[in-house]
């Protein structure tokens, strides 16, 4: 598979509300957030960490995808729902490492401070 077929097929289950998207993970995978507020290394962990902010997305669209051999930058939109019934519409910029067929890492560049007070963190 390609790195794009990889990043798309991610994005895919999300959209999707599938858990096909753990099916690539690396078993040392690396998800973060830019400020490393957020961060979660090993495959459970990843899906641990990255389940929990799923809970809140309504909707998930990538926009643009560039790829540079196993290295990728996503640019997507996400709709989240708050418990309380809140909307909120951020665009995030997404980093990707391919490595071996698998996810290396993610990191999202996103205001989590943003989300977290949406979230009534």
């Amino acid at each position: 598979m390609t790195v794009p077929d990889i990043i798309r097929n991610f994005y895919e289950s999300l959209a999707q509300k599938t858990d096909a998207w753990q099916r690539d993970l690396a078993e040392d995978v690396v998800f973060a957030d830019a400020s490393k507020r957020l961060h979660a290394e090993g495959r459970d962990a990843f899906i641990q960490s990255f389940t929990g902010f799923l809970r809140a997305v309504e909707r998930v669209q990538p926009r643009q995808l560039i790829v540079d051999g196993d290295d990728a930058a996503a640019v997507v939109s996400y709709d989240y729902l708050s418990p309380s019934g809140g909307r909120l519409h951020q665009d995030d910029a997404e980093i990707w490492k391919i490595a071996d067929g698998k996810i290396a890492a993610l990191t999202i560049y996103f205001d989590i401070t943003e989300f977290r007070t949406f979230m009534g963190r």
